[in-house]
């Protein structure tokens, strides 16, 4: 543990612990891009839906390792959802609700935490405040529509793109990679804007978000932050991006230097479109 207020593995961006994939029972695993810090951080279990099909019970682990360049800030927990063979991890501010979604017919597996109590169908629930990860998106044509919309490059032959085209207002920035075919943006919403791609958009707050593709055929994922002023959306939503950059299935295609890298050209996109001034 750092400091009182963190836990961290050796590094200096503060980025959200662990969104990775994780064999049910098994050790946790990092991409190629992160090794894993010997201390851990506890992990709240997110109940599966009350009344809904959803992930089948068991074990989530009690903990999680903490990546190199990794930081769990005080006011934050690590919530795990546990889908069918794995279990998925995302960092939200403590004590939300957390609703894991699991869709059986083509295993899209997404986790939504917000305050308040848990959404009979969160997928389907507009949340002014929320944390949102597509870790599976379902399927190669949902890989290339969740992020086409905002990363057309992702849409290039052979490819089609059926998602809707983006909101003017919205702003998408390259985070640059040398890893082939990754692709990796960041993208900024201001409150008030329905962005059709990013579902948490659009209410009293203003969202960030990263959405990773490799080219030509996925996997895609992405993560969403919509955070009120009074949550410090900075560090918090840092950390959430960052979380997903470092330990998911983008982290596996890049060198240790270029994630440094990309994270702090996220961490700089996040703090610059969080404080700027908004019309």
């Amino acid at each position: 543990m750092s400091s009182p207020a963190s836990v961290s593995g050796p590094g200096r961006l503060a980025v959200l612990a662990a969104v990775g994939l994780l064999v049910a029972g098994g050790p946790f695993t990092s991409g190629a891009g992160v090794a894993a810090a010997a201390a851990g951080v506890p992990v709240r279990a997110c109940p599966a839906q009350a009344g809904a099909p959803g992930p089948p019970p068991g074990a989530v682990p009690a903990t999680v390792p903490v990546p190199d360049g990794v930081s769990v800030p005080a006011t934050a927990a690590v919530y795990g959802a546990r889908y069918p063979g794995e279990v998925h991890f995302l960092v939200a501010p403590a004590g939300w609700t957390c609703d894991a979604v699991f869709s059986a017919g083509d295993g899209g597996q997404q986790a939504f935490v917000h305050p308040g109590a848990p959404a009979a169908d969160p997928a389907g629930t507009r949340f002014d405040a929320v944390v949102q990860a597509v870790f599976v998106s379902g399927g190669a044509q949902t890989d290339v529509d969740l992020a086409c919309g905002l990363v057309p490059a992702a849409g290039a032959a052979p490819n089609t793109c059926n998602a809707p085209d983006r909101s003017p207002a919205t702003r998408v920035h390259t985070v640059p990679t040398r890893a082939p075919g990754l692709l990796l943006a960041a993208v900024g919403v201001p409150a008030g804007t329905r962005e059709p791609n990013l579902s948490g958009s659009g209410g009293p707050n203003r969202t960030v978000a990263l959405v990773t593709f490799q080219s030509p055929g996925g996997p895609a994922q992405e993560i969403s932050c919509t955070l009120p002023a009074t949550a410090s959306p900075v560090p918090l939503c840092q950390a959430a991006l960052g979380h997903l950059l470092a330990t998911g299935a983008a982290s596996k295609q890049l060198s240790r230097a270029d994630l440094t890298a990309a994270l702090a050209d996220l961490n700089t996109f996040v703090a610059g479109y969080l404080t700027q001034p908004q019309p």
